[in-house]
């Protein structure tokens, strides 16, 4: 019985330790690292067999699997971290640099895009035309001012940004922003006729013309005088300038409550009011002996009303008014600024 069981057993025969081959270096100078292990059990048959005559089993390594998690766990945890940090609803100051492109190349956002800035003129375009507003830029002290429109960024998933001063003042190029800025879609003008057939059925109406006034601040502050005393139309020949960050935070939103009327040509645009009934009065920027003129207390005024303002003498359109007049003044100062005359002449108008 023992006899045939020791006959089943396998019978098992190891290999005698072979002479170590003769190499240029010495054993000593030889690697024994993995590498060279590798190289001689290259078949897991051929497995070495230490001075005990035992033979090694080699296990893989565990570690791997365990480093290949630790190391997408670390960067999964970095992605989310750099998209937190991105993120435009996170209400944290960004000191990178902020440009006004949302969107567009920078062409096609001067052609049809433009800034707003200052606290009145930024609510006054989100009161009037929050349908065109694009993204913000705030800082943290402005943000309580601005929940509402906050809010309705959110809703609208528009951007916001909360920045530095500093920011704004970069993306502005003016330390006079308030700390508040908007870019916004421009508005696009009516021409004269598409303006007097809208307003056709009112019984009183106020234009106001303005010609060679490219100051940005003396428009801003003719706009916000005819926003005050109820003008619904202002009409230019360039209505780009309407558009100015200038102009419009002197006009302090009043540039939002009145509509732009594009003009190429003054003469014939005076003619067409004319024709529908208005009254044109051209308010010279200075008293001149060699043009007649009334003064304004002497004039009364129709019920539609096109005033004609510039700070260059137009003579053509002196001559194609039917009113001249001019604000008096004496030797120590025998003119006004134009947008403070203009408020004038509108003052009275009201009455």
């Amino acid at each position: 019985m023992n006899d045939n069981t020791e006959k089943s057993k396998p019978t098992i025969f190891y290999a005698k330790n072979s002479e170590p081959k003769k190499h240029s270096r010495s054993a000593k100078e030889k690697p024994s690292g993995w590498k060279g292990q590798r190289k001689d059990n290259s078949s897991p048959f051929n497995a070495k067999r230490d001075h005990n005559d035992r033979i090694e089993t080699f296990k893989p390594r565990n570690d791997k699997s365990e480093f290949v998690k630790k190391r997408f766990t670390v960067e999964l945890n970095q992605s989310q971290s750099a998209i937190a940090n991105d993120s435009p609803w996170q209400k944290k100051v960004r000191n990178n640099d902020q440009a006004p492109t949302f969107g567009y190349d920078g062409y096609r956002q001067r052609k049809e895009e433009t800034l707003v800035y200052s606290e009145n003129s930024c609510k006054a375009v989100f009161k009037h035309r929050r349908i065109a507003i694009v993204k913000l830029f705030i800082t943290q002290e402005m943000t309580y001012q601005f929940k509402d429109l906050i809010d309705w960024l959110v809703k609208q998933r528009l951007g916001y940004d909360v920045v530095s001063s500093e920011q704004i003042s970069k993306i502005t190029q003016t330390q006079h922003h308030g700390g508040v800025c908007l870019i916004v879609k421009k508005r696009v003008p009516l021409t004269l006729l598409d303006y007097l057939e809208e307003s056709s059925d009112k019984d009183h109406d106020c234009i106001l013309a303005i010609d060679d006034v490219n100051n940005p601040h003396n428009l801003g502050g003719l706009i916000r005088s005819a926003a005050f005393y109820g003008v619904n139309g202002v009409m230019l020949r360039q209505t780009n300038l309407l558009d100015s960050g200038s102009a419009m935070r002197v006009a302090e939103g009043g540039i939002e409550a009145v509509t732009a009327i594009k003009s190429d040509d003054f003469i014939a645009s005076i003619d067409m009011l004319k024709q529908h009934g208005y009254q044109v009065v051209a308010l010279l920027p200075c008293q001149s002996k060699s043009i007649a003129s009334s003064e304004l207390h002497k004039i009364r005024f129709n019920k539609k009303v096109a005033l004609v303002i510039f700070q260059q003498i137009n003579m053509k359109l002196i001559n194609n008014a039917d009113v001249t007049l001019h604000i008096q003044g004496n030797e120590n100062m025998p003119a006004l600024n134009i947008s403070v005359a203009a408020g004038i002449l509108l003052s009275n108008l009201k009455k």
